[in-house]
């Protein structure tokens, strides 16, 4: 194991570590929750995930895609970071037709949207997530998609690694539709968060990370480690059918996939939340002498980047933070000379 394995190992969050007592726990917190914590905890331990059904406000939802209409509409006026087939981006440098099209994930819209934020912050997420970290819930990124993400498999932290802590982070998915089979559902590998289940990859000069300055493999090396590590340890994929409401919440070591989308017709709405604890959330987002807007609520709190821009605030986030409304009036074409 590299040294950065090591580090994943001797970091972990305590329901990881092999002594995890989760009625000592539980006891010594002396906090009550809404659903059976010990039953969720256990289940987290077996198996790198948890499901809660119908706990995501269907209101919020609906308020989200809604202002997720107005982005598109006006996709000119809001410079919104963007994801088109691995390529990033900004919406006023695409044409309206390809934010409804496949391969498309809006980024980081829980610093731009209040309604993303509620998303992101959902009671039964951010408590349990809590009780994982033992520290209130920090989003680090969260990612929309219209369609399919066709992703193969892969894990979370070797992506997602900015945290101060490698081992603190989590994930949650919540359908903003019903899912359909033939519209390339998401697949998971029950057990399989477990390092000596998955396994490392080295991405290059033993780093388990993938970054630039020592990555000599790609992505979809590491698909085919993964998927020859499930084959080998005899783990199939589970597929995940949600409906809107529901929420998946994964483990950061969890492989997981986008499968096959089968119906190009539909649509496969979702949005994803990468978590870290609060106090492993990232010092230098947290604004230094700059404040940064917070919105907390529950156990959880989504603090502003500090670098964001007012033209990539939606409605909802200006009207709660008291920003000046965006101005919607067609763009003119630029002056020759």
């Amino acid at each position: 194991m590299n040294v950065l394995g090591s580090e994943l190992t001797t970091t972990m969050p305590w329901i990881d570590r092999p002594e995890a007592d989760i009625a000592a726990r539980l006891a010594a917190s002396g906090r009550s929750y809404g659903f059976d914590m010990a039953a969720k905890l256990a289940d987290w331990r077996r198996d790198g995930f948890v499901i809660f059904e119908q706990v995501v406000d269907h209101a919020t939802i609906d308020a989200y895609l809604e202002e997720m209409r107005h982005l598109r509409e006006h996709h000119n006026r809001y410079v919104v970071s963007l994801e088109v087939r691995g390529t990033q981006t900004w919406t006023p440098a695409v044409p309206a037709a390809t934010l409804e099209g496949a391969g498309v994930k809006f980024n980081h819209l829980h610093t731009s949207s209040l309604h993303a934020a509620k998303l992101s912050l959902t009671r039964e997420v951010t408590e349990f997530l809590a009780a994982v970290f033992e520290a209130p819930v920090t989003p680090m990124q969260s990612l929309t998609f219209w369609m399919g993400s066709q992703q193969p498999t892969h894990i979370d932290y070797p992506y997602v690694c900015v945290q101060r802590r490698l081992g603190y982070m989590a994930a949650s998915w919540i359908p903003l539709e019903d899912v359909h089979e033939d519209a390339g559902p998401l697949a998971y590998f029950p057990g399989a968060h477990r390092p000596e289940v998955s396994g490392f990859f080295d991405w290059g000069h033993g780093d388990i990370l993938s970054r630039n300055e020592t990555r000599v493999r790609n992505g979809m090396d590491f698909a085919h480690f993964l998927d020859a590590q499930m084959q080998a340890q005899g783990i199939p994929p589970k597929v995940f059918l949600p409906r809107k409401g529901d929420v998946l919440i994964w483990h950061a070591n969890m492989p997981h996939a986008g499968l096959p989308v089968r119906d190009p017709k539909r649509t496969r709405k979702s949005y994803v939340t990468h978590y870290t604890s609060e106090a492993d959330y990232p010092a230098k987002w947290k604004g230094g002498a700059t404040p940064v807007a917070e919105f907390r609520a529950h156990d959880g709190v989504v603090l502003d980047f500090p670098w964001t821009k007012l033209d990539s605030k939606l409605p909802s986030w200006r009207e709660h933070f008291g920003l000046p409304p965006a101005d919607l009036s067609p763009a003119q074409p630029a002056t020759p000379g």
